[in-house]
């Protein structure tokens, strides 16, 4: 074999390359996505030319913003809020976390770290006032912008929604412009580091 070999990639090296799992490459390869060969031991093979062709395709070269795609978590125990939600951040490009148990929302955050959680402040079990001081007091969450999407209007309710720490606030019923907006500064600022 004088001919020059073109560099190939093991699963392993795909899938840093797309920062994914290499199980995700494998499956990719399965379902016929990423063209690949096999070496005799078993092992998957992919050459840099399909990795690219492949990466093209799905967009997966990286952008000067970093991520595409802002995530937002809505928390809300109403389906057809949550449905609504997503319905108008999906159209807007918006990458969805939808959470309908507010004893979920922590560990959610942490694991899944949004760029935004909308939060409904009243919910079965546990209610928005806990939920967002709960995600101020993790060091995971801290810094994540909190928006109050609720149905509470009373002067009260909204001094103490911004004093167990949200950041914005939006009355139920919304205009999808006005969520939209508001969406979009706080994602916009980026997060607070302390």
């Amino acid at each position: 074999m004088t001919e020059r070999e073109e560099k190939a990639y093991t699963t392993f090296e795909a899938a840093k390359i797309c920062h994914v799992t290499h199980h995700s490459i494998k499956n990719w390869i399965k379902q016929g996505l990423i063209k690949a060969s096999r070496t005799p031991g078993g092992h998957y093979r992919i050459l840099e030319k399909d990795l690219d062709s492949f990466r093209e395709q799905y967009d997966m070269f990286p952008r000067e913003k970093g991520p595409t795609k802002k995530r937002v978590m809505v928390v809300d125990d109403d389906p057809d809020a949550l449905s609504l939600m997503e319905r108008i951040l999906t159209d807007e490009g918006f990458e969805l976390i939808k959470v309908s148990n507010a004893t979920e929302v922590g560990l959610k955050a942490a694991q899944l770290a949004p760029d935004l959680i909308l939060l409904d402040f009243l919910m079965p079990e546990v209610n928005g006032f806990e939920v967002s001081k709960a995600l101020r007091e993790n060091d995971l969450t801290r810094s994540t912008p909190i928006m109050a999407v609720t149905c509470l209007t009373k002067e009260k309710d909204i001094e103490r929604i911004f004093s167990c720490g949200a950041d914005e606030y939006l009355a139920k019923p919304f205009k999808v412009e006005d969520l939209l907006g508001k969406v979009r500064d706080l994602i916009g600022k980026g997060r607070a580091v302390d």
